[in-house]
């Protein structure tokens, strides 16, 4: 079960269908925040959790964002000089697991990058449903560093690397079990602010009056 009744586990893997793109809010190329190293991020659109407070709200929608084909992402992957890994957040990643598996697969059949995702689902949820869904078992499969569980707003302690008391990190491989030292509960968060064609991007996982000055600055801009 997840953590919130309301949630239609039939949404995971439900996002509306394309079949060789993978449809994001956001992207970037290059972050240290959210996840050891430094790390290519995909954010995809589309999230059936909705949860309150949530920092990206305009992820959630399930139309919306834009189109990206898998094998552009491939290649501007496969491009960036120096990451360590993917970090895929949203969203809901396995909402789109299809074609994050399909994404992730081909990347690693031509660089040995880890994968951390970030999903509201918890790990028991998730390997129920990977006994009939595929795309949900192949993704899962593929990740490194699991971060589950939805945001509750109530308890943000302001830990680094989750949003809530009740997510976990939860190493799936081996890969970053000695790396996560950094992200125990007395450190501070990391958060960076990224220039964009079409304006600023907050990056990681704020504090709240990180988020407050944000969000007040978003809706400066907006008015």
């Amino acid at each position: 079960m997840t953590d919130n009744p309301d949630v239609d586990t039939s949404a995971v893997s439900q996002a509306p269908p394309l079949a060789s793109a993978i449809r994001l809010y956001a992207k970037t190329p290059r972050t240290r925040v959210l996840g050891p190293f430094l790390r290519f991020a995909l954010w995809v659109q589309g999230c059936p959790f909705r949860c309150p407070g949530c920092m990206t709200p305009a992820s959630q929608p399930l139309i919306g964002g834009a189109p990206f084909p898998i094998a552009a992402l491939v290649d501007e992957i496969l491009a960036s000089p120096d990451i360590e890994g993917l970090t895929l957040s949203g969203g809901e990643p396995f909402a789109q697991a299809a074609g994050l598996h399909r994404l992730v697969r081909r990347v690693r059949a031509r660089r040995d990058l880890g994968v951390i995702v970030y999903s509201g689902y918890r790990l028991a949820t998730l390997r129920q449903l990977a006994r009939n869904d595929q795309a949900v078992a192949g993704l899962l499969a593929q990740t490194d560093l699991l971060i589950d569980g939805p945001y509750v707003q109530a308890r943000d302690d302001g830990a680094p690397l989750r949003g809530s008391t009740n997510q976990r990190v939860l190493p799936l491989t081996a890969r970053y079990q000695g790396s996560l030292d950094c992200y125990a509960a007395r450190q501070p968060r990391g958060v960076e602010l990224h220039v964009e064609s079409d304006g600023l991007m907050l990056v990681g996982i704020p504090s709240h009056r990180q988020l407050a000055w944000w969000q007040a600055r978003q809706a400066l801009h907006q008015a």
